[in-house]
C-alpha cells in the first residue's frame, strides 16, 4: 500500500472518530440539560407544597391587626353574646396594643395537622391550624388550606353604664369581684379571713388529669373549684394541705382573678428521682429539636404507652436549626406518688438554641407519668407545654 493511500485511510478515521466524539458528547450536554429542567421542576414543586406558606399567609392577619378577617375565621369568637364583632376587634385591638406578635410551629399528634402558635411578647395568644386540602400539585405532592384559628384569651364584654333615675342618684352598688380558686380535694381555703365551704364549691370531682393520662388501675386526683365574692381585686388567699401545711396558690397568667393550687410535691420522690427526671426532660427536648436519634427516646418509653404513640407521631420537622443546644434554670415540681408503681411529676426549663444568628431561648416545660419498669422508670404519658 502507498504512502498516499495510507495517509488517506488514517485521515477518513481520524474524522470519523471526531464526529462520533463531539456528537456523544453534544448528547450528553442535552442530557444534562434535561435532567436539571427535570430536577429543578421537581423542587419547585415540592417547595410549593410545603404547609409554611399557608401558615404565613394566616399569620400575617396576626401581625397587620386584621382582626376583621381573623373574627370570620375565629372558632371561639361565639364565646361574645349576639356574635358582637366590633367588641371582638376593639378588645383584641387593646390587648396587642404595643406587642410584638410573632409565631411558631408547635407540636401537634395528629401527623396530618400542622399546629401553630400565635404570642404576644412571647406569651401564647392565639393558635391555628392546617389540614390537608384534598388537592395535590402537578408532580402529586400534597396541598394545604386553613383549619381552624383559636384565641386563647378571654375577652371581656364592658358592663353598660347604670342610667340614672329621673329624681334622685341611685347609690352606688359595692363592687364585687368574682374569684375563682381550684386547688386538690382535701385542702383548705381561705379569703380574706373566711374559709370556704361546699357552698362555694361549683365543681367538687374535677379529674387532675386528662382521660387516659394515667395507667388503669391509677386513681386520678380530683380537684375542688371554688367560686367567692371578693371585695377587693388582690383578696388574702391562703391554702392548707390536708397535714395544715401551707401551699401556695399561683395566679393564672391568662385568665383574671383565678388562681390554681398545685398538688403539694412530695419531697422524699423529688430528691431521690429530681435528678433522673430533669435528665428525662432534657432528651425529651433534644429529640424534639432532631438532638436524640428516635432509638434513645425508644428506651426510655414503657411499651406500648402512649408517650411512645406521641413520640411516633410527633412531627418536628418545624424544628429550628441550630448548631448547639443546652439548658438552664432547671425546675421539678409536683411530684406526686400514685401507687407504688407509678408517679408523676413537672419539669420546666429554658432550652436553648445556638443559631447562626446567636442564642434562641425558648420556655420548656413537661409533666411526665412514670411507671416502674423492673428497678428502672419507664415514660407512660407526657404532656408537654
Amino acid at each position: 500500500m502507498s504512502s498516499k493511500s495510507r495517509k488517506k485511510k488514517k485521515s477518513i478515521w481520524r474524522s470519523t472518530f471526531y464526529r462520533v466524539y463531539f456528537a456523544l458528547v453534544a448528547l450528553a450536554l442535552i442530557a444534562i440539560a434535561i435532567g436539571t429542567v427535570w430536577l429543578r421542576g421537581v423542587l419547585k414543586d415540592y417547595e410549593s407544597a410545603q404547609p409554611k406558606y399557608v401558615a404565613q399567609d394566616v399569620a400575617r392577619l396576626f401581625e397587620n391587626a386584621d382582626y376583621d378577617a381573623i373574627y370570620s375565621l375565629d372558632t371561639s369568637a361565639g364565646q361574645f353574646e349576639g356574635g358582637d364583632k366590633a367588641l371582638y376587634v376593639d378588645n383584641l385591638k387593646q390587648m396587642t396594643q404595643g406587642k410584638r406578635v410573632a409565631w411558631t410551629a408547635a407540636f401537634s399528634a395528629d401527623k396530618d395537622e400542622r399546629k401553630y402558635n400565635v404570642t404576644l411578647d412571647g406569651d401564647r395568644f392565639a393558635t391555628f391550624t392546617l389540614v390537608p386540602s384534598g388537592e395535590t400539585t402537578a408532580r402529586g405532592n400534597r396541598l394545604w388550606k386553613l383549619g381552624s384559628v383559636t384565641t386563647l384569651v378571654e375577652l371581656q364584654q364592658p358592663e353598660p353604664e347604670p342610667e340614672p333615675e329621673a329624681t334622685e342618684a341611685p347609690e352606688e352598688p359595692e363592687q364585687v369581684y368574682l374569684c375563682r380558686i381550684t386547688v386538690p380535694a382535701g385542702y383548705t381555703v381561705t379569703v380574706d379571713g373566711e374559709a370556704l365551704t361546699d357552698q362555694n364549691a361549683t365543681v367538687t370531682e374535677k379529674p387532675m388529669f386528662e382521660a387516659d393520662f394515667l395507667p388503669p388501675g391509677v386513681s386520678n386526683p380530683t380537684m375542688v373549684e371554688y367560686l367567692y365574692d371578693a371585695s377587693t381585686q388582690t383578696p388574702q388567699i391562703q391554702v392548707t394541705d390536708e397535714s395544715g401545711a401551707p401551699v401556695q396558690a399561683q395566679a393564672a397568667a391568662d385568665r383574671e382573678l383565678t388562681w390554681t393550687c398545685p398538688m403539694k410535691s412530695d419531697e422524699t420522690y423529688s430528691k431521690q428521682y429530681g435528678k433522673a427526671a430533669i435528665a428525662l426532660g432534657r432528651q425529651v427536648a433534644k429529640f424534639m429539636n432532631k438532638d436524640a436519634k428516635k432509638k434513645a427516646i425508644e428506651r426510655i418509653c414503657a411499651e406500648g404507652s402512649p408517650a411512645e404513640q406521641i413520640f411516633d407521631n410527633l412531627n418536628n420537622t418545624f424544628a429550628t436549626p441550630h448548631r448547639g443546644i443546652s439548658f438552664k434554670d432547671e425546675t421539678v415540681s409536683e411530684f406526686q406518688v400514685l401507687s407504688p408503681d407509678c408517679f408523676t411529676c413537672r419539669v420546666s426549663f429554658d432550652t436553648i438554641l445556638n443559631t447562626e444568628k446567636g442564642d434562641a431561648v425558648y420556655p420548656t416545660a413537661y409533666t411526665f407519668c412514670v411507671v416502674k419498669d423492673g428497678d428502672a422508670g419507664k415514660l407512660y404519658n407526657i404532656q408537654i407545654y
